[in-house]
């Protein structure tokens, strides 16, 4: 779509969504297409498709867990004012503070209700709670670096299958997304002349 155009959902779904909140029925398609400029270390994080989770089926979450985190609940970025607005909101936090999510999983407990092959559909609360099952701790750092920028840019890859086998990923929009993803990441490096490289250790990471 053209920006304009893209704009103009966005701008529109933020707004029934704010007319939803008012009545304590959001729409979670409204918050997809319209989220709010928020702080992007304020927000939480949902898998939207599911994945093995051992024995079980499970959706994945990240809930910003720290006093600072929550003083950014009412940061608004200026688009006009500035386009990078969330890198540079970034860096500015990761400079000061640690960074703290509690990991949660919904798990699969209705068949009915919770899909596999339909990542559209929310998993209803009232047939599973997210539950916490660990801490991510992202240590104050200098988050953006030329070196850090080309090392991420056009060394690693990002793919949903780096994971163990007990926790693949699982329905139609994740199977796309292993084509996809290394489908982008093969033309990516063939044109960039660079080696793929996937770090088995934070010490392969630059700066």
């Amino acid at each position: 779509m053209p920006e304009r155009a893209k704009s103009a959902v966005s701008s529109l779904a933020r707004n029934l969504n704010k007319v939803l909140n008012t009545v304590g029925k959001p729409s979670a398609v409204a918050d997809f297409f319209g989220h709010p400029f928020s702080h992007p270390l304020g927000d939480s994080y949902f898998s939207q498709a599911p994945m093995r989770w051992g024995d079980y089926i499970a959706k994945v979450a990240a809930f910003p867990s720290s006093v600072y985190q929550d003083q950014l609940r009412d940061w608004q970025l200026d688009p006009h004012a500035d386009e990078d607005g969330f890198r540079h909101a970034a860096v500015a936090f990761f400079d000061q503070h640690d960074v703290l999510f509690d990991l949660k999983v919904q798990l699969r407990a209705n068949a009915e209700t919770q899909p596999i092959e339909d990542a559209s559909v929310e998993w209803p609360a009232q047939d599973s709670q997210y539950r916490t099952v660990a801490t991510l701790r992202l240590p104050r750092q200098r988050a953006y670096s030329p070196e850090r920028v080309r090392y991420f840019d056009e060394v690693m890859t990002f793919r949903p299958a780096h994971s163990l086998a007990a926790h693949r990923p699982l329905g139609s929009v994740m199977r796309a997304r292993l084509q996809v993803y290394q489908a982008l990441s093969a033309f990516r490096h063939r044109e960039n002349g660079v080696a793929e490289a996937n770090p088995v250790s934070i010490e392969e990471i630059p700066a």
